[in-house]
């Protein structure tokens, strides 16, 4: 006798119905997609635009260095960079939009809370403890994302400062020149030409062939 034929899988959507679906869930998933987008479209759009540098940010964090010393420092400045640069990357990393306070004060210092405070960050208090935790990008004009960027612009310039360039490697230096970054012991790197040269007459005879005398 032939086999009997399985039987049919029960559908996805058996035993849900129309009225199961919250439509104010559904309202608020799609404003939340909607606003993702946006600000990814915004990073973008601001990754070609030139970053402004924040004079005031840059005096608390040369204070900051001269204080504690730029041995001392390094460290701390580059996990900072490192923190805010994942961040203006990937805004959409929930894991870094609350951050434990004790890691912190662990991988950048009490001392540097100040430049996160600067990126949109509020200390708070939660049922695992003391958290900084992001406002978000719409909260106010000092929040979004280009000055998320100028923070990390200054932080990251901080922490390169304190590179000593006699033990750089030549990988180190080309990855901060093509990235624009600023290099240890030189203020600006200008291949610029002010003045063109005008041409001179070459003084050097050309050679004569063998068949002219």
């Amino acid at each position: 006798a032939p086999a009997a034929a399985p039987a049919a899988a029960p559908a996805a959507t058996e035993g849900y119905g129309p009225g199961d679906v919250n439509p104010e869930l559904v309202l608020q998933a799609i404003e939340a997609v909607t606003q993702a987008l946006a600000e990814s479209k915004e990073a973008k759009k601001l990754e070609a635009e030139e970053v402004r540098e924040d004079l005031e940010l840059r005096k608390r964090l040369e204070a900051f260095t001269a204080e504690k010393g730029a041995e001392t420092v390094r460290q701390e400045l580059g996990n900072a960079s490192k923190i805010l640069r994942r961040l203006s990357e990937d805004i959409l990393n929930v894991k870094l939009h609350a951050m434990r306070r004790e890691v912190l004060e662990r991988t950048v210092g009490e001392s540097l809370f100040f430049t996160f405070e600067e990126a949109g960050f509020q200390e708070c208090s939660t049922e695992t403890g003391q958290v900084l935790r992001w406002a978000g990008p719409d909260c106010s004009e000092r929040l979004k994302v280009s000055r998320r960027k100028e923070v990390l612009h200054e932080v990251q310039r901080a922490a390169d400062l304190c590179l000593d360039p006699d033990t750089m490697s030549f990988d180190q230096v080309s990855e901060m020149v093509s990235k624009g970054r600023t290099l240890p012991g030189i203020l600006q790197i200008d291949d610029k030409v002010e003045k063109p040269l005008p041409a001179k007459d070459s003084a050097l005879e050309r050679p004569k062939k063998p068949w002219e005398k």
